[in-house]
C-alpha cells in the first residue's frame, strides 16, 4: 500500500509537470475538452448523471460517493489538424491555403477518490485543457501594408508579421473535492478548482503599434507568461428509481491574475477569466447490460471580455472594449452509450453536437489562430477487467467542423475605418487517442 501510494505522489508530480510543457490545442467545444476522464471522453462528455470512476470529480462532484477507492491515471494523444485558405482578402494573403504545424499533442489526467464512510467521500485530481495553439509558417516573400502608409514586400506571414506566426495557452486544473449522500438516492458534492495558464504569441508585430494597441510592446514575441487563480464546482445526482438517474453540475467562472506581458493584447489590460459553464443530463438504465445517457452543456464566453469583444471593437486592444475573438456562449447536446458485453469488458459510444458556431460571423480574421470550429464529435471506447484490482480504459474521439466569414480589419486610430476583405474558409479535424489505468483499491473493478 505505502509503495502504491508514493508512486500515485510521483504519477502526480510527473503528470503536472507534463501539463505545464505540453502545448495543448484542445479546441474540441470552443476551447474546451468535450471531457477529461476515459470513461466519459468515450461517451462523448455524457454521463453528468452517471458516476463510476473518480475522473467524476471534473464532471460532477456529487457522484464520488458510494464508488469506492480508485486511482485513475491516463494520458491522450490529441492531434488537431487546422488550416486556412484566404480568398480575394486584404490582410491575409489571398489565394492561399495554410495548414497549422505541431499536430500531436500529450494530454495527462490523474485522479483519486477515497469513501470516508458510507454517506461521503473525497477526492482530488489533476487535468489539463486549453485551446488555441496554432503555429504557421512565414512566406517566403509577400505584400503587406506599410505602417506609414503603401506597401512593403517581404517574408512576412499571414497577419504581415516577422517570422512565424502562432498561439499557445495551456491550463492545467488541480482540484479537490467533497461528496455528500444526504439521503437514498440523493448527493451533494464541492470541489474548488486551483488553475494554472500559460501563454505566449508571436508573429503579431503588425498589430503591436499606437494604431491597434493601447500598451505598445505588450503585444507578441514576448515569451510565455502565467496567469494565477481558481473557481469552485459543485453538483448534484438524483436516482428515484434503480432504472434513472439526474445530475447537474455547475463550474464557476474561474478568476484569474492578468496576463502582464500581454496587456496591449487581451481587454481589461491583459485579462483572460476562465468562462463559467454548466450540465445537466439524465442516465436510463435501459437493461441489465446497457446504460443511455443524454447530456446539455453550456459554455458562457461572453463572460470574458477577451474571449467575447467583437473583432471588429471600437476601442484600441488591451481596453476595456478593445477587440477579443468574439465567441458566443456554445451549447452542446451530448448522448452516451455504455454496454456490459462480458464480465470483463465494458464497450462505450457517444456522439454530440455543439450550436451555435462559437465564432462570430462579422469577422474571423483573429480566428485564423484560433479556430474553434468543431461542429460533431464521435467517440467509442471501454473498460476491460485485469483482475479483481486493476482496469485497462480507452477511449478515441473523432471530431470535425467547418466556418467560412469575412476578413475584416478595423484601425481604432482612423474612426469609422473598416477595411472590408475577402472570405476566409477554415476547416478542422481533430483525432484523440487515450488509454489509462485504474486500480480498485476494494477490488470492486468497474467491469463486472
Amino acid at each position: 500500500m505505502k509503495k502504491l501510494l508514493r508512486s500515485v505522489a510521483s504519477v502526480a508530480a510527473l503528470s503536472a509537470g507534463v501539463a505545464m510543457v505540453a502545448g495543448d490545442a484542445l479546441a474540441t467545444e470552443g476551447y474546451f475538452q468535450h471531457a477529461y476522464g476515459l470513461r466519459h471522453k468515450a461517451l462523448a462528455g455524457a454521463g453528468v448523471a452517471s458516476a463510476e470512476d473518480a475522473t467524476v470529480i471534473s464532471l460532477n462532484p456529487a457522484g464520488l460517493v458510494g464508488i469506492g477507492d480508485q486511482f485513475n491515471m491516463g494520458v491522450s494523444l490529441f492531434m488537431p489538424f487546422r488550416k486556412y485558405s484566404a480568398t480575394n482578402t486584404a490582410l491575409l494573403p489571398a489565394g492561399t491555403t495554410q495548414k497549422s504545424k505541431k499536430n500531436i499533442f500529450p494530454v495527462p489526467n490523474l485522479a483519486y477518490v477515497r469513501q470516508i464512510d458510507d454517506v461521503s467521500a473525497f477526492a482530488v485530481s489533476i487535468f489539463g485543457n486549453g485551446g488555441m495553439n496554432t503555429t504557421y509558417d512565414a512566406f517566403a516573400s509577400r505584400t503587406c501594408p506599410a505602417p506609414g502608409g503603401g506597401t512593403v514586400t517581404g517574408p512576412f506571414n499571414a497577419l504581415c508579421g516577422s517570422g512565424k506566426l502562432g498561439v499557445d495557452l495551456m491550463q492545467m486544473f488541480i482540484s479537490a473535492g467533497y461528496a455528500r449522500k444526504l439521503t437514498d438516492g440523493f448527493s451533494i458534492g464541492i470541489a474548488p478548482v486551483f488553475a494554472i495558464q500559460r501563454f505566449k504569441l508571436y508573429g503579431a508585430q503588425a498589430f503591436d503599434n499606437a494604431m491597434f494597441t493601447s500598451s505598445v510592446g505588450n503585444v507578441t514575441n514576448k515569451g510565455y507568461d502565467y496567469s494565477f487563480g481558481g473557481g469552485v464546482r459543485v453538483g448534484i445526482q438524483l436516482q428515484p428509481a434503480d432504472w434513472i438517474s439526474f445530475g447537474a453540475s455547475y463550474q464557476s467562472k474561474m478568476w484569474m491574475s492578468k496576463f502582464s506581458k500581454y496587456k496591449g493584447l487581451f481587454a481589461e489590460g491583459g485579462d483572460f477569466d476562465i468562462p463559467a459553464n454548466l450540465q445537466v443530463g439524465a442516465a436510463f438504465q435501459v437493461t441489465p447490460e446497457m446504460k443511455v445517457m443524454l447530456d446539455y452543456r453550456r459554455i458562457f464566453y461572453s463572460d470574458v471580455k477577451s474571449i467575447a469583444n467583437s473583432q471588429l471593437g471600437t476601442d484600441l486592444m488591451g481596453t476595456a472594449n478593445g477587440s477579443g475573438f468574439g465567441w458566443r456562449d456554445t451549447n452542446t447536446i451530448k448522448v452516451g452509450v455504455e454496454y456490459q458485453a462480458t464480465q470483463d469488458l465494458v464497450l462505450r459510444a457517444g456522439y454530440s453536437y455543439m450550436f451555435p458556431q462559437v465564432m462570430e460571423r462579422n469577422s474571423v480574421l483573429l480566428d485564423v489562430l484560433a479556430p474553434g470550429v468543431i461542429r460533431h464529435q464521435f467517440t467509442g471506447g471501454g473498460t476491460f477487467r485485469v483482475d479483481d484490482n486493476n482496469d485497462i480504459d480507452f477511449a478515441f474521439m473523432y471530431a470535425t467542423g467547418k466556418h467560412s466569414g469575412p476578413e475584416y480589419i478595423y484601425n481604432p486610430a482612423i474612426p469609422g475605418w473598416v477595411a472590408p476583405g475577402g472570405t476566409v474558409d477554415l476547416k478542422m479535424h481533430q483525432i484523440e487517442v487515450s488509454v489509462g489505468w485504474t486500480y480498485n483499491f476494494g477490488g470492486s473493478s468497474k467491469a463486472r
